[in-house]
């Protein structure tokens, strides 16, 4: 007897994709809302630094990268993978928010009439930018790996019920400041 499968083996596969895509975009969410302050400055210092941008008007530079994260907040996912096409093959497996603001900078910075010229190939200057993102996320990832912990020392609250993410979202808001709007 032949057994017929409907399809669930791939339905699973499906939603197990689509729940980790979920969960990826939430957590670039809540990185963006609190440390955007911390890599708009870092970022901006360490390409003015770096040399990689040379402008005559660092404020401009500074607005304009800020620009450039808050879009990439948010894009929705179409328009996220679209405009970081040209260069999704530049390393294995690229960061996506260090792709799309290296795509950001090859694509708008450069046309800035502030910019003089951007130095480096696209491999360098991607490096330049993950490098920031990758140290601002380690720490962000430590803190809400400590947070978690703490959480789970506290036997009253259940991980998903809504009192488990009030105190969640409070312990952030304590160990991280005010989320950016």
């Amino acid at each position: 007897m032949k057994r017929f499968d409907s399809g669930r083996v791939q339905e699973k596969l499906l939603n197990r994709l689509e729940r980790k895509e979920k969960q990826d975009a939430f957590q670039r969410d809540r990185f963006f809302k609190f440390k955007l302050p911390e890599i708009h400055t870092t970022l901006s210092q360490t390409l003015l630094m770096e040399k990689i941008i040379e402008t005559d008007n660092p404020a401009a530079v500074s607005d304009l990268l800020l620009k450039g994260l808050k879009q990439a907040q948010r894009t929705n996912e179409f328009e996220f993978k679209y405009f970081t096409a040209p260069i999704r093959s530049l390393v294995p497996h690229p960061d996506p928010i260090s792709l799309y603001m290296t795509q950001y900078i090859l694509e708008v910075v450069i046309n800035d009439p502030s910019v003089i010229d951007i130095y480096g190939t696209d491999l360098e200057i991607y490096k330049v930018v993950n490098g920031v993102i990758s140290k601002i996320n380690m720490k962000f990832e430590r803190t809400e790996e400590e947070i978690l912990r703490q959480l789970s020392r506290n036997k009253s609250l259940i991980p998903g019920s809504r009192e488990y993410d009030i105190a969640l979202d409070q312990l952030f808001r304590q160990k991280m400041g005010e989320p950016q709007k």
